[in-house]
């Protein structure tokens, strides 16, 4: 995680309209170091034009950090780092101190926004079962690999169920077995699901599985007919 904060000469959280600079922070394990220092300035006579000409100089130097700290912004200021896609955060504690304090909220703030987006899918889903209509389902399927005539697919199941707990393979895998021609599927996951040989056979597919240590299992499955085609 990265954290910008606006820091005086003695290195605490400062007002942006007093003397200082910009630590870009970026956390490495348990210790925050300082990734590069900008220099920043907004004087108290600016106006719109310079403020937002200062800022927009700015951000770019933030790379892919979006929290920026302060003991206190400017209304326009704050303003325009909220238009421009960074999150303000104002403090006047230690500067370590609310680093860490940062850093844990927008982690909660982030499995927070994980387990409601959980918990709107199955709740379309469950809305989209009941009344017949097309749900989320069909919009997770195996990718295609190659060109568009290559019939080659793959699927990480593996990470759509660490995704999205409420799925499962059954769901996810029978209906493009059943409804879509490929050549060949490639499948990883954690197990192998104890329904796969069964509907294997059912389904008249060939099927090779390789134990892959500490990642799970891989899984090609090609429908028969191709394979004594070839």
């Amino acid at each position: 995680m990265k954290i910008a904060a606006y820091v005086n000469a003695e290195g605490e959280v400062a007002k942006v309209s007093d003397k200082g600079v910009i630590l870009l922070f970026e956390q490495q394990g348990e210790v925050w170091k300082v990734r590069k220092t900008i220099r920043f300035a907004v004087r108290p006579d600016d106006g719109l034009a310079e403020i937002h000409a200062s800022l927009a100089a700015m951000v770019p130097e933030l790379e892919d950090c979006r929290l920026f700290l302060s003991r206190s912004v400017r209304g326009v200021v704050n303003s325009l780092l909220q238009e421009m896609g960074v999150q303000t955060w104002q403090s006047h504690g230690p500067l370590f101190t609310q680093l860490e304090t940062i850093a844990r909220k927008e982690n909660e703030r982030a499995q927070q926004s994980v387990k409601a987006a959980r918990a709107e899918r199955r709740s379309r889903r469950r809305r989209h079962h009941q009344d017949g209509a097309r749900n989320d389902l069909d919009d997770i399927k195996p990718v295609l690999v190659g060109d568009d005539d290559s019939g080659h697919f793959r699927l990480d199941l593996v990470q759509l169920l660490q995704d999205d707990p409420g799925l499962n393979s059954w769901d996810i895998l029978i209906p493009f077995l059943t409804g879509t021609p490929f050549r060949q599927l490639d499948l990883v996951c954690d197990h192998i699901p104890r329904w796969f040989s069964r509907a294997m056979r059912a389904l008249n597919m060939d099927t090779e599985i390789m134990e892959l240590p500490g990642l799970g299992v891989a899984a090609t499955i090609t429908p028969k007919q191709q394979a004594e085609a070839t």
